[in-house]
This record gives structure tokens, sequence and C-alpha cells, in this order.
């Protein structure tokens, strides 16, 4: 009876997610939250690109395996964003999901620890060791599927409860976005002494879409392209970085400069200019006097 019922509601939301296509609207699913960073990035870049298309598009967030079960079935209409090679990491389990071929960001899955003095470059020096990751990273299981044995790998539901688990020392190493997991660390008091001690390998992100909008999809992909020529794409991606990188808690803990700066940034795609600390002094300076107990 229950499964008879979770199926209709999925056929139900179908039905309205196909109307609403019909209608010039696509929803796309993002299996983190949308104020992640890859999240600031992504949304404004694909909402210009299917509004050149004459489509409106906006995303909702869910946990990353409800997230890619519903943008399988069609009952969403595509990814926000996930891995270039994702079929191949995620087993093929998501036949239905068609990429969008334009790149949108360049990230880093890092390593943190509470023991600064170890340096990791490679998945092989974790072995032996308990590492978490956040579930649904499809990208981050592959590796540590392939690298530790199952006792070893901690799933956990999102990026605040695996810090927290390293920072109670349940877990030796926590694996994360490098820009996310800094912003943990700055942010909470209690994950102070853990530290970034190792980047593993760079990756390419990009959008998926449900298979019957695989025409869309190449339009859309065409036109990101054309956003790149245009100057549109980097104008927009720094401005979603401005956004992330000045919200009220970053600017609190002073880490405008470092998250502006960060190596995130597809090299190829975006300018990568170095942006001066005293970029934000005026807006830090008129709230140090507020909150000078941060």
């Amino acid at each position: 009876m229950h499964h008879f019922i979770y199926s209709f509601i999925i056929v139900f939301i179908f039905t309205l997610c196909s109307t609403a296509v019909a209608q010039g609207e696509v929803v796309f699913a993002s299996g983190s939250p949308l104020s992640t960073y890859q999240s600031r990035v992504i949304y404004p870049l694909l909402k210009e690109a299917f509004k050149r298309n004459g489509v409106e598009f906006d995303a909702k967030s869910y946990p990353s395996p409800r997230s890619l079960l519903m943008s399988n079935s069609g009952a969403l209409d595509g990814e926000l964003h996930r891995v270039y090679n994702f079929h191949e990491v995620s087993g093929g389990q998501y036949p239905n999901l068609v990429r969008i071929e334009c790149d949108l960001l360049s990230i880093y899955l890092a390593v943190f620890s509470k023991n600064a003095d170890v340096k990791i470059v490679n998945w092989e020096q974790l072995v032996g060791s308990k590492v978490g990751f956040v579930s649904g990273k499809k990208y981050a299981e592959s590796f540590l599927g392939k690298t530790l044995k199952p006792e070893n790998i901690i799933r956990q539901s999102s990026e605040p409860n695996l810090f927290k688990m390293l920072a109670k020392g349940y877990i030796e190493y926590a694996i994360s976005g490098g820009l996310e997991g800094k912003r943990l660390v700055l942010k909470h008091p209690d994950f102070h002494g853990i530290k970034e001690v190792g980047k593993l390998k760079e990756t390419k992100i990009y959008a998926y879409m449900h298979k019957k909008h695989a025409a869309l999809a190449e339009k859309v992909a065409i036109t990101l392209i054309e956003m790149k020529k245009d100057g549109a794409f980097k104008k927009i991606v720094n401005e979603a970085r401005h956004s992330y990188c000045e919200i009220e808690d970053c600017k609190k803990m002073n880490c405008t400069y470092d998250c502006l700066n960060s190596d995130l940034v597809d090299k190829g795609n975006l300018s990568t200019d170095p942006i001066h600390p005293n970029h934000f002094a005026q807006s830090n300076h008129s709230e140090s006097s507020s909150h000078s107990d941060q």
C-alpha cells in the first residue's frame, strides 16, 4: 500500500513538472543546500542560460539520494551540479540523466583533520583510517570505496554533522569541498582545531537533465558557451562569489579575502586575478565595532 502511494506521488509530481515544461519552466534538484558555494554559482548561470532559451528556471534542495531519485525518475527536470564522470562513479544507477555539455565550475575535494602535521596527497594515504563524507557525494564515495574497507567509511547526512564527528574524534579524516570545509571551520568555534591537510583530485562540475529534455540540454550547452564568449558567464560567477563570500557570518570571521581568492574557480573560464584584501575594507570596518565579540 505504501509503495502504491509513493508511486502515485512520483507520477503526480512527474505530471505536474511535465506540464510546467510545456509552459516554459524547468525545476532542477540540488543535492546540497542552495546556500552552498556550488549552488550559489551554478543557479544563476543556469537561470540566465534557460532564460535565453525562453524557459523559466528554478531549483529545489533535497538530500542527495532523494535528489537523484527525483531527477532520474523525471519528477524533476535535472540535477544542478554533478561531476563530469557522474555515471561512472555512480555505477550507472541513474541512466536517465544526460549531461549539459558545458563545464560550469572546477572544484577539488579536500581532506580535513585535527592532526595538522599530516599531509595527504593521495587516497592511498587514508588506508587504515576512519574517513567520513556526506552521503550521496558519488565522487568521494567511489574513490573511498576503492581504497578503504567498508567499516572505515563513515557516511553523514550533512557537512556540519561530518565536521562534528571529526571534532569529537569519531573519525580521523573528513572529505569535503575545500571552500565549504574552510568556512565551516571558521564559523564554528568547536571546529577551530581542524585543518585542511590535503587536496585530492580536481574535477569539473556539470549540470544534468532528464533525457526527455535532451534537445533542450543541447541548446542550453550552446548558450552557456556563448555566455563564456560574451562575458556574461564571468560576470555572473564573480557576482555569485562576492555574494557568497560577503554574507554576514563570513565577514564576521574575516574570511572574505580567503574566500574571494580561493582556487575553486575554473581557471580556464574565469578571471583569477587576485582581489585586494581592502576590497571590502569599508564594509568590514563598519561591522567590526558591533561584532567585536566574534
